[in-house]
């Protein structure tokens, strides 16, 4: 053992794994946890850190973010740090909604040298894949695997916004997916019928925000699970469906699970804790695809994750202003200043939400508080499982000797009222929530990021991070990746 002065020491915390809680103190040296043990009070370290009665956790991983839109890597860094997030991984691609054109491959380059720059916390990425692609796919896919970049993103919808791609694109980029150890994501809704019924209520007149979930009912989504998982069956590519927000596609991912499919699952924290009458009430500012749902798919979800059939809780939040989300088409704008009420189409409104910042502890005081899932599953869904599924584990999702000194300090006693969020937004998707715990300190590699409501640290210092290929073949059912 040296005798070398470590970097910090976090003494007296109870730190949560996805195996259980116990009490340990954390020693960190050059970024990483050097050793853990129920006492290491006599250990010399240039920062001693006091956790009594603070959890101790493995900084949460946001494995589904969009930050193009006001946020971008800087602020919404941010928004996550706040929120006891040290890892987020991007969508990016050659997606015109978001901003960005050209070949996909080299779209991603630009985006990681940019947010090596701009990000206070390490990040990774998600390749995305749109019908402009599909010439590009055979050369594309595999450059991005060699690069660590080992998941990628179709949609199966959104054809009149550039995004939806072709069945026989589908299939290529799983096909060329999984001959490198890679991942297929998809947008597992069915585009062509809501694309239907979007035109058919406009031509009827139907353009309230009643109609929003009408045009977009569960049995879609349920349809796009089942074609997606009918693909990856047949290539033999593993499969992730991203943001699942109806009980209709549960028993579908129960079933394939049980004839061996490799199917990795996520929700959102919005379809866990809000329904549609949050469209009625708000309008634009409840718009998201899929579409908030009803409380019965909401007590469902809550099921699943507590028993295994969703591994993963991500944001996919887009970081917006309410002027944003008016400006994708409706023809009115706000009709106050609280921007509730949004325009008089629903269907020209811009999708998505803002709820990096406040994810982790709404599932701490809706799910964890209530009784809906324990610490431990908390810790599951939000730090190994998307570490493991993505390739970051060991060096992230967990705290161990050897991995990233990635920690949050929790006070479960802290009480907090959702506000706005911080960064360029003017609002936050749970604006009006009572919470019960909420993040102390965020730690990133030794470094302290966010402490006491301040941010701490300074921009330059984040690492893009390659994933290895293959993880998903191991993770996240009880195999351990070396």
């Amino acid at each position: 053992m040296t005798n070398r002065k470590a970097d910090v020491l976090v003494r007296g915390g109870l730190m949560v794994t996805g195996q259980g809680i116990s009490r340990r103190d954390v020693l960190v040296s050059n970024g990483v946890v050097q050793e853990l043990s129920e006492d290491l009070s006599g250990r010399d370290a240039s920062r001693v850190i006091d956790a009594t009665g603070k959890y101790l956790l493995p900084g949460a991983i946001d494995s589904h973010c969009h930050p193009v839109y006001a946020d971008k890597m800087d602020q919404y860094s941010v928004c996550a740090a706040y929120g006891g997030i040290t890892t987020v991984i991007a969508f990016i691609g050659n997606v015109s909604a978001w901003g960005y054109s050209g070949y996909t491959t080299d779209v991603i380059k630009r985006f990681i040298e940019e947010g090596e720059q701009l990000s206070y916390l390490d990040f990774a990425v998600h390749g995305a894949y749109t019908a402009a692609d599909e010439d590009s796919l055979q050369r594309s896919v595999p450059e991005l695997i060699r690069m660590g970049v080992i998941s990628m993103k179709v949609f199966l919808a959104y054809r009149r916004r550039g995004m939806m791609i072709s069945e026989e694109g589908m299939i290529q980029v799983m096909d060329l997916a999984s001959r490198d150890g890679g991942l297929a994501m998809v947008h597992a809704e069915n585009g062509c019928c809501i694309d239907y019924l979007v035109d058919r209520y406009t031509a009827e007149g139907k353009t309230s925000a009643e109609w929003f979930l009408p045009s977009q009912p569960n049995i879609l989504e349920a349809e796009g699970v089942h074609r997606a998982a009918i693909f990856s069956q047949i290539v033999g590519c593993p499969l992730y469906p991203v943001h699942l927000s109806t009980h209709d596609a549960l028993p579908l991912v129960r079933d394939f699970r049980e004839k061996g499919l490799p199917l990795f699952t996520e929700t959102c924290p919005h379809y866990l804790t809000l329904t549609n009458e949050e469209v009625l009430k708000k309008g634009a500012l409840g718009k998201v695809g899929p579409p908030l749902r009803e409380q019965e798919d909401s007590e469902a979800l809550w099921v699943a994750l507590a028993d295994g059939t969703l591994d993963v809780v991500a944001s996919d939040s887009g970081g917006f202003t309410k002027a944003q989300k008016i400006s994708g088409g409706m023809t009115n704008t706000l009709s106050d200043s609280s921007g509730l009420a949004g325009g008089d189409n629903i269907f020209e409104a811009r999708y998505g939400l803002n709820t990096i910042e406040f994810m982790v502890p709404i599932l701490w005081s809706q799910g964890v508080n209530r009784g809906r899932i324990t610490l431990p599953r908390l810790v599951q869904v939000f730090c190994e499982n998307p570490a493991k599924i993505f390739g970051l584990y060991p060096k992230k999702g967990v705290l161990q000797p050897g991995s990233d000194a990635d920690l949050v300090i929790w006070d479960p006693g802290k009480v907090h009222v959702v506000g706005r969020q911080h960064g360029n937004t003017d609002f936050s998707s749970f604006e009006g929530f009572e919470l019960l715990g909420m993040p102390e300190l965020t730690m990133q590699r030794g470094d302290v990021i966010m402490e006491n409501g301040e941010i701490v640290a300074q921009q330059g210092r984040a690492r893009f991070l390659p994933g290895n290929p293959n993880a998903a073949a191991y993770a996240p059912r009880g195999h351990k990746i070396e």
